[in-house]
């Protein structure tokens, strides 16, 4: 996507964050999600964000780079939620743990959510989300590399294959439990990921 800094103002949306960037990136998520990727014109954003056109241009010189802004601070948010969970796996037990909790969606809908606003319609957002997974599958890798190591998973196991397979499950499990309104479909991915990593057990 490209945007003419002088398209049309759009309707002004609310954000508590003080700091300006913050605030940029506030509204111009919820632009994004509420009405697409066309949504986020530079002066549309300027009005949402009660910037100056002078301050959106400094805080961001190449209109695209907020796109990027987005990725990154929905993926830290996801590392924020689940680094210190993951960093703890040191038992299959503790895996199952942390992904029982995953039954409550927000977090790993952060990233997700993105899929289908971005992928194919914004090149350098798509870059950007595809480093953000990337990302994250290495989180979850390194926590199954340790149970690995202590012997819970067997050597012919592929910690990487693993991690994009509980991603496949909780993004999957996510959408279809949000078109059923019901928890069963997600509960149901996620006990079939685990089967699978139980699968690679001594």
């Amino acid at each position: 996507m490209t945007a003419d800094w002088n398209d049309g103002p759009g309707p002004r949306v609310e954000a508590s964050e003080p700091d300006p960037r913050a605030r940029v990136v506030a509204v111009a998520t919820t632009l994004l999600v509420r009405h697409g990727v066309s949504s986020l014109s530079p002066a549309r954003i300027q009005t949402a964000a009660g910037v100056t056109r002078a301050e959106l241009e400094q805080l961001f010189p190449d209109p695209d780079a907020i796109v990027e802004a987005i990725v990154s601070t929905r993926l830290d948010a996801v590392f924020r939620a689940q680094r210190a969970h993951l960093d703890a796996v040191q038992h299959l037990s503790d895996l199952e743990r942390w992904l029982l909790d995953r039954l409550t969606p927000e977090t790993a809908r952060a990233l997700g959510s993105l899929i289908h606003l971005l992928a194919d319609r914004h090149d350098r957002g798509h870059r950007a989300l595809a480093k953000a997974f990337s990302r994250w599958k290495a989180l979850l890798a390194s926590a199954l590399w340790r149970l690995q190591a202590a012997g819970e998973l067997d050597r012919g196991a592929d910690p990487e294959e693993l991690a994009i397979g509980l991603i496949a499950a909780l993004q999957g499990g996510h959408l279809l439990a949000h078109l059923a309104q019901d928890a069963n479909p997600l509960r149901a991915t996620l006990a079939m990921a685990f089967d699978q990593i139980r699968a690679h057990t001594p």
